[in-house]
């Protein structure tokens, strides 16, 4: 059966919501901003209303009031947007089984064979969609693709963007595609749309084309055959996921954009990554830290550790990296990455190791404990002590990590 997959993405998702909360946004531009206040932010969101004016996720404030002089600007309610996103999973899940939550705004599920014929398909889109109005409300909408693969079914749900759905047979392709741009295939972003530029490939209806050992040798991968496999409708076995970095940033606002001021909120970032890295049980051997400076260029240093997850080893080594630090420019956005990750199951402890570290650890997993059920303001290392006072870098939402709320909690629990 051609119908083997149903995708399902949110539309415009955080603006959604806050129309969706705030019934006086219904039918206006509405951008989503990190901070109110500042003009040096950009949109992580746009309803579909500012959209249409050319305002789109990374669109400056200053250039989406250009554009769209009637948007307005809503800062980003992401905890609301986490508890939305889980009610509507569980929407979904009355209807189909989700087998998968990809990010905060997409899902998928894999239709059995009952469910594969292409009428009962499509009334189990109808379904799922009337569900969500019935359950969420109309102003989130959802659009839906179905295919013989997971890769072609993310494509067709974005083919009829908003509150659409989109079915793809093995024979539509790969004509069926042609309307699509390339950065809208996954698997490639700006670099890979570069490489494939260089080799000839600018055009869907191109990459189509391509014989498999011509995109193995353009990834010089196993991932060019996967695509050459995937746009053919092949279902491929899932590759188990292997976490290998875990990050934090935060652009700083106006008040913020101090050497001095900057450093709780790299530090209170850096407590946050350590928290998830032992709820995760991984241990981390790098860390990075990353400053951009005026927006416009980036200082960045690196340290090697022994893996651990102890948060005392990686903040001395933060104190130390920071001495090194520009002090004659404005940071404005400030990163800590935590990498080259090993699950617990594969850590072997080091025979020269700090023996206080192992009870370090054992407590820092009991303040856990007090931030998970009473908030991340309830105990925490004094370097963070000015960002947690002024409720600096709160929680956000990536597009590969949905917060665990009772981990990323800012406030006290009452």
């Amino acid at each position: 059966m051609d119908f083997r997959y149903l995708f399902i993405d949110f539309d415009s998702f955080f603006a959604s919501v806050e129309q969706h909360w705030q019934p006086e946004l219904r039918g206006r531009p509405v951008g989503i901003v990190p901070s109110i206040g500042t003009d040096t932010t950009c949109c992580i969101a746009a309803s579909y209303e500012a959209k249409r004016h050319g305002v789109k996720t990374g669109t400056g404030v200053r250039e989406a009031r250009f554009l769209c002089p009637g948007i307005v600007f809503i800062e980003g309610n992401h905890q609301r947007y986490i508890q939305t996103h889980h009610a509507m999973i569980a929407t979904i899940e009355k209807c189909l089984h989700v087998e998968k939550v990809l990010s905060i705004d997409e899902c998928y599920g894999q239709l059995p064979p009952h469910w594969q014929p292409p009428a009962i398909a499509r009334a189990k889109c109808d379904e799922i969609k009337t569900a969500l109005r019935e359950e969420i409300g109309q102003s989130i909408t959802c659009s839906i693709g179905v295919g013989p693969n997971r890769f072609l079914a993310k494509l067709a749900s974005k083919m009829r963007k908003p509150n659409g759905c989109q079915f793809i047979r093995r024979e539509d392709l790969p004509g069926i595609l042609y309307s699509l741009e390339l950065n809208d295939i996954t698997g490639i972003g700006r670099s890979m749309s570069k490489r494939l530029d260089r080799h000839g490939i600018r055009s869907v209806r191109e990459l189509c084309a391509a014989s498999a050992p011509q995109l193995s040798r353009i990834w010089d991968s196993i991932h060019g055959l996967a695509m050459y496999r995937q746009l053919r409708g092949d279902d491929l076995p899932e590759v188990a996921t292997q976490h290998r970095t875990l990050s934090h940033s935060h652009i700083l606002p106006p008040a913020l954009r101090r050497t001095e001021r900057a450093l709780p909120v790299m530090h209170k970032q850096l407590q946050k990554a350590c928290r998830r890295l032992r709820a995760m049980d991984y241990y981390a051997a790098c860390m990075t830290l990353s400053v951009k400076f005026s927006f416009t260029w980036r200082w960045e240093r690196s340290v090697k550790v022994f893996p651990t997850q102890d948060t005392q080893t990686f903040t001395l080594h933060l104190n130390r990296l920071w001495q090194d630090a520009p002090r004659d420019d404005t940071p404005t956005q400030v990163r800590v990455v935590l990498s080259e990750l090993t699950p617990a199951a594969d850590h072997t402890p080091s025979l020269f190791a700090d023996d206080n570290q192992p009870r370090r650890v054992a407590l820092q997993k009991a303040m856990d404990s007090l931030t998970q059920r009473y908030g991340n303001a309830s105990v925490y290392f004094a370097p963070a002590h000015d960002a947690h006072r002024n409720k600096s870098a709160p929680m956000r939402i990536s597009f590969t990590h949905i917060p665990d709320i009772e981990q990323e909690n800012d406030g006290l629990s009452p």
